[in-house]
């Protein structure tokens, strides 16, 4: 089955897995409509009720006669496979789609605590952040709340850094750890486009969402991999649209 009504979701541009949806979507051809802002306040436009946990990006499909919000991109990358026929991002041969699965897996669980560890461990990078998602949000947002929507934001994730395991002491191990992985993805991009041949799967998507952050957000980060993963920064620019 394909649906000819666009699929529509909320996210923001700091949001590796809202990156990593689109990117999925323009690449399966799928018509989408996106509202860049939090997905509470989408959720209580739309009178549907708000997931539990919330997480960007979130996703509104009909289920029943009511419109129903989700915001875990691995079980709706599978849905949108049923629902839309063509240039499939899941491998059919049942080994390989369970490494796609394994990368995909790595990517949201593993990388992101790079991102997250490096947006908000080193002031510089917290100030960074925390000037750009408010803005992201609403570029004309007046002087005053923007300071406080900065100054709440960057407190709160600041604070929850032990979520991912960032600390001064777990620093060194996760700056290698990311070098590592920069490293492997140099060398495998050496030989071929993809994780797993000449076109992407859901792993590659997963990845990206989170290199979008990393190499293109984010200070440190995106210093580190402009000076040691020249391959993979052009694999960054070429993956937030693949529709030709």
């Amino acid at each position: 089955m394909t649906s000819l009504e666009p699929v529509r979701l909320v996210g923001g541009t700091g949001s590796p897995y809202t990156q990593k949806m689109v990117a999925l979507l323009r690449y399966r051809r799928i018509p989408y409509a996106i509202t860049w802002g939090q997905p509470e306040t989408t959720c209580a436009a739309l009178c549907v009720k708000v997931p539990k946990p919330t997480f960007m990006p979130t996703f509104f499909f009909e289920e029943g006669g009511e419109l129903t919000a989700h915001c875990d991109s691995t079980p709706i990358i599978r849905r949108l496979e049923g629902e839309h026929a063509g240039r499939s991002v899941l491998p059919r041969d049942p080994a390989l789609a369970f490494i796609d699965y394994l990368i995909e897996d790595f990517a949201d669980e593993w990388c992101t605590k790079y991102m997250f560890h490096y947006r908000w461990h080193l002031a510089a990078d917290a100030d960074n952040a925390g000037t750009k998602l408010p803005l992201s949000m609403d570029v004309s947002m007046p002087q005053e709340q923007f300071q406080q929507f900065k100054d709440y934001i960057s407190q709160r994730q600041i604070e929850r850094l032990w979520v991912v395991g960032s600390n001064e002491e777990t620093a060194p191990i996760i700056d290698a750890s990311y070098r590592r992985f920069l490293a492997a993805m140099e060398a495998h991009l050496a030989n071929q486009p993809f994780m797993l041949g000449r076109r992407p799967g859901a792993g590659d998507f997963g990845l990206f969402g989170q290199l979008s952050q990393l190499v293109g957000f984010d200070p440190t980060p995106r210093e580190i991999a402009h000076a040691v993963a020249p391959r993979t920064v052009g694999w960054v620019d070429r993956m937030p649209d693949g529709s030709g």
